[in-house]
C-alpha cells in the first residue's frame, strides 16, 4: 500500500484552508465578504491543475467535512453547489476546450447540480420549489423593509423606499432564475480570470483564450430578438421564461461589450486608472451595464474590433 506524499498532503491542507477560509468570510461577513465567496473555488482550481484531481476531490472532501462541523448543512450545500462544482469541473473543461466553452460548461454543471439538489429537497419535503424560493425573497425584503423602518426614517422617504423594495421583490420572484445562472457564470469568470495571472507564475498546464477577442455566437441573438417580442404576449409563463432569456442573453452581449471596452482600453494604452474608473462607475451605477451590452449587441454588426486598414501613400 502506498500513501500520499508529504508534498500532497500539504497541497491538500492548503487548499482546504484557503477554501475555508475565504467561504467563511462569505457566510459571516457583510458585504466584502461576498468577494471571498466569489474566489472561493480557486484554491481548489490551482492545486488541481499542479496535483491533479484527486488532489482536488480532497480538498473538497475536507472543505466539505470542515464547513458541516463549524457550520451546518446548509452551508456546506451552498459551497457544494456554488463553489466545489467549479473547482472540481473547469480544471476538466479547461483541457481542449475554449475559454468560453470551459466557462459555459462549468457554470452548467453548477446550475444542474444546483437544480438536482433543489428539486430532491422539494420532493422531500412535499413543496412547491418556485414557490418556495419567491417566499424566502419577499421575507427577506420583508425583514430589510423593517430594519429601515426602526432606523428612523419616516413619511414619504420611507414610503418610497418601501414602494421601490416591493416592486424590486416582484421583479426578482420573476427574474431569480436568470440572475442565479448570472452569478454562477460571473463566479466562473473571476475565477478564470484570476486563474490567468496564477497561469502564467506557476506554469499551470491550461491556456486562457485572450479576453479581447472574446465574441458571442451568432446564432445568440435571435434568441435576444424572440425573448424580446414573447415579452408582449399576454401569458404569464411565456413572459416569464422570455425575461429570463433576455436577461441571461444581455449579459453574455455585457460581457463581449466588456471585451470590446477592453480591446481599446490596449490599442489606446488606457492607463490603469482609467480603467478602474470605469468598472467603479459600473459597480455604482448599473445602467451603465445596459450601454455595455448595446455595444456587445451592435459589435454583431460594427466589428468594432476589425484591424484598421493603413493605407500608404507612394
Amino acid at each position: 500500500m502506498t500513501f500520499p506524499g508529504s508534498g500532497v498532503l500539504l497541497d491538500i491542507l492548503k487548499g482546504s484552508v484557503a477554501t475555508i477560509a475565504l467561504f467563511l468570510a462569505y457566510a459571516t461577513v457583510p458585504l466584502f465578504g461576498v468577494i471571498g465567496g466569489m474566489f472561493a473555488p480557486l484554491p481548489g482550481i490551482l492545486i488541481t491543475l499542479r496535483g491533479g484531481r484527486v488532489v482536488g476531490a480532497a480538498i473538497v472532501l475536507v472543505t466539505s467535512v470542515t464547513l458541516t462541523l463549524v457550520g451546518d448543512l446548509s452551508v456546506t450545500a451552498l459551497y457544494l453547489v456554488q463553489c466545489a462544482t467549479v473547482s472540481l469541473l473547469l480544471p476538466i473543461f479547461l483541457t481542449g476546450r475554449t475559454t468560453s466553452r470551459a466557462i459555459v460548461y462549468t457554470a452548467s454543471g453548477s446550475l444542474a447540480t444546483m437544480l438536482a439538489l433543489g428539486i430532491g429537497f422539494a420532493a422531500i419535503r412535499g413543496v412547491n420549489l418556485d414557490a418556495q424560493v419567491v417566499k424566502w425573497l419577499n421575507a427577506s425584503i420583508s425583514q430589510t423593509a423593517a430594519i429601515y423602518a426602526k432606523s428612523g426614517l419616516k413619511g414619504e422617504d420611507l414610503e418610497a423606499i418601501q414602494q421601490a423594495m416591493q416592486q424590486g421583490g416582484v421583479f426578482l420572484g420573476r427574474a431569480y432564475p436568470a440572475l442565479v445562472v448570472i452569478s454562477q457564470l460571473f463566479i466562473v469568470m473571476l475565477n478564470v480570470l484570476a486563474l490567468n495571472g496564477f497561469s502564467r507564475r506557476w506554469q499551470l498546464p491550461v491556456a486562457i483564450d485572450d479576453f479581447r477577442q472574446f465574441r458571442n455566437p451568432e446564432q445568440l441573438v435571435w434568441i435576444v430578438i424572440v425573448a424580446g417580442f414573447s415579452l408582449l404576449i399576454d401569458n404569464d409563463i411565456v413572459a416569464r421564461g422570455a425575461l429570463n432569456l433576455l436577461l441571461v442573453g444581455l449579459f453574455a452581449y455585457f460581457i463581449q461589450g466588456m471585451a470590446v471596452i477592453a480591446h481599446f482600453f490596449d490599442r489606446f494604452s488606457v492607463p490603469a486608472l482609467g480603467r478602474y474608473l470605469l468598472y467603479f462607475f459600473l459597480a455604482l451605477q448599473p445602467y451603465l451595464a445596459v450601454v455595455v451590452a448595446a455595444l456587445g449587441l451592435f459589435d454583431l454588426w460594427g466589428n468594432f474590433r476589425a484591424p484598421r486598414n493603413v493605407t500608404k501613400e507612394p
